[in-house]
């Protein structure tokens, strides 16, 4: 993916601040950038903010080297057509990274969403606009969407590893509810990817994918198997 241009930064930025719903005062607040120099460049001005500022000014609403944060849980809200999401989805996450859709089917006005990519996690409140909010995946790039039971608004936004943790259990729930055995097979991709270098052996891991299919399928919850889990490293 092409790395963004200077002149692009200001509209990302200004995306950002909406989906965030930001307030300028706050921003200079956080960042040291004077108000008046801020919504100056947000309006494409060149050179009022100087380099430096504009990588902190980004870092700030959550973008490092022209990609979204993995560090930080994103929380975003869009009031609208999913405008501003669509624009920053479609340039700010990685085109290798497989995007899943975390959606419930409770009803309300607002939506709760959460869209994982690698290892970006974002919590988007869907509010439609006069217009009406199309559907997340539509707007973005979507390889799988889960829709589970459990209402998303309740998942735990604490931190980043809470809210992943629980979704991914939320997630192999669903999967063992319907049987999707490609689901299961993604998870645990998903947890590899989680301990990263403490991938000590493939057969180590197709040993403890076996265990999880025999304990789901003998009725044992995410919870159930955690706290087996959590019991046996607490006794040795």
């Amino acid at each position: 993916m092409p790395t963004l241009a200077n002149e692009q930064l200001p509209g990302f930025a200004a995306a950002l601040i909406r989906l965030r719903g930001e307030t300028l005062g706050r921003i200079a607040e956080a960042t040291g950038i004077r108000t008046a120099n801020l919504s100056v460049w947000l309006r494409g001005k060149e050179q009022v903010i100087s380099a430096k500022r504009v990588v902190g000014l980004l870092h700030h609403l959550g973008m490092e080297g022209g990609r979204l944060r993995a560090d930080v849980l994103h929380q975003w809200q869009d009031r609208g057509a999913l405008d501003d999401s669509k624009l920053v989805l479609g340039k700010l996450l990685a085109d290798k990274q497989s995007v899943w859709l975390f959606q419930d089917e409770q009803p309300g006005l607002i939506k709760t969403r959460f869209l994982l990519a690698g290892d970006v996690l974002i919590r988007l409140e869907i509010e439609p606009g006069v217009d009406q909010a199309l559907d997340l995946a539509t707007v973005a790039r979507v390889d799988r969407v889960i829709t589970t039971p459990a209402a998303l608004a309740g998942v735990p936004i604490d931190s980043l590893a809470s809210a992943r943790n629980v979704l991914l259990a939320l997630a192999e729930q669903a999967a063992a509810d319907v049987c999707d055995e490609e689901l299961l097979e993604g998870l645990t991709f998903r947890l590899a990817e989680t301990v990263g270098s403490h991938v000590s052996s493939a057969q180590g891991w197709q040993q403890l994918e076996q265990a999880l299919r025999r304990a789901l399928g003998a009725g044992l919850s995410p919870d159930d198997i955690a706290s087996l889990l959590k019991g046996h490293l607490q006794s040795r």
